[in-house]
């Protein structure tokens, strides 16, 4: 299906949101609607997505207005005023779509199909499909799709710090054009960094490595919501996150452990310190292999909530703890418990799940978890 995007009055499109201007934003959602953009006119003929240069409209938004309008009907939004819809779809043998050449044209169009017994209106599911005019309600646009970035799996520390932080970065990155996969890499860099420092006996250098740590974890958070915000998701993107996550972690428990080791603070530490690694390997096959079954076999939702809480880097917050009561050494003990026990949660999740009947597979087409 094409797409229209039709000039708004005074040139409205260029007010910007979470980093894009209206505009390039539009063109970003329908091009990952998977929209062809065409310019008003004989261009536009037969099924159209047309879309004022002033809207804001998610990828979701777009899809449901175009699955609403069918043979000889026009779809708006069903929380979209009459008057003055953000986008307007229309089906085949809809008089009047090749006519339109401006946005204030769409509420009429929208009018006459609604007297005519032919306009649908879309659940859109909540999905963001508006006009955005003034200053005021682009701000307000984007603190809403900003709060919208949280995760009900979000830990303690994530939900009400990392992502105070991460929410305020975001829009920066976006506006500069840094690709959510160079943040991934800034992230691990930083979290690599912060494991070396970890490993010294300096406890100055032991608190810079926690609060980079921490800040890893922060960086971490922005190359996911970058993507959101900017329409560049992508499965190879989230692969790496996946990798850089994993490295970061790796690195900063052998860290602490090599560094227990030299001090000779615990006295059970070259023991300690193979269980701890053994458990820490152990869990990340685990989670390899859970990730996996769970995407193999459609079960993402509640199956992914409870790896995304058991995995929360919330515990950078109690290393930076440690770090600054000179007590680093004592994370051996918390971390080969956490670990075994990690491994058992899955364990016990994947057996209890296995005796029962698995559900429908996922829709061709639907973003799985990798």
């Amino acid at each position: 299906m094409n797409a229209c995007v039709l000039p708004a009055p005074l040139g409205g499109g260029n007010l910007e949101v979470a980093g894009l201007s209206g505009a390039e934003r539009t063109r970003r959602a329908l091009a990952h609607a998977g929209f062809t953009i065409v310019a008003p006119g004989a261009a536009a003929r037969g099924r159209t997505l047309f879309v004022a240069a002033d809207a804001a409209l998610d990828p979701e938004a777009a899809r449901a207005l175009r699955d609403a309008a069918g043979e000889g009907l026009g779809a708006i939004g069903a929380s979209s005023p009459l008057e003055a819809p953000a986008a307007l779809a229309v089906g085949e043998a809809v008089e009047g779509g090749d006519a339109l050449r401006d946005a204030t044209e769409l509420g009429a169009l929208a009018a006459r199909l609604q007297s005519e017994g032919r306009l649908a209106l879309a659940d859109l599911d909540g999905a963001v499909c508006e006009r955005v005019g003034s200053s005021p309600s682009a701000r307000a646009l984007e603190r809403r799709m900003l709060d919208s970035l949280a995760r009900t799996t979000d830990g303690f520390f994530a939900r009400h710090f990392d992502r105070r932080l991460s929410s305020r970065l975001s829009p920066h990155f976006v506006r500069r054009g840094v690709s959510p996969n160079a943040i991934t890499l800034l992230a691990t860099i930083v979290g690599l960094v912060g494991a070396g420092c970890l490993a010294t006996q300096a406890q100055t250098l032991q608190v810079i490595g926690a609060l980079l740590f921490i800040a890893s974890t922060i960086l971490d958070g922005c190359d996911g919501e970058v993507a959101r915000l900017s329409f560049r998701s992508s499965d190879f993107g989230r692969r790496l996150d996946l990798v850089g996550d994993n490295l970061v972690n790796g690195a900063v428990f052998a860290a602490i452990a090599f560094g227990a080791m030299r001090s000779g603070a615990a006295a059970t530490s070259n023991a300690l310190v193979v269980v701890m690694l053994v458990g820490f390997a152990l869990a990340t096959v685990a989670g390899y292999v859970f990730a996996r079954w769970a995407e193999r076999t459609g079960r993402g939702g509640d199956f992914r909530a409870l790896y995304e809480r058991l995995a929360s880097r919330d515990f950078a917050y109690f290393v930076l703890l440690l770090a600054v009561l000179d007590r680093l050494h004592a994370f051996l003990w918390f971390a080969s418990l956490g670990t075994y026990a990690f491994v058992a949660v899955l364990a016990i999740v994947r057996v209890r799940a296995g005796r029962g009947p698995g559900p429908p597979a996922a829709p061709a087409g639907e973003e799985q978890w990798a």
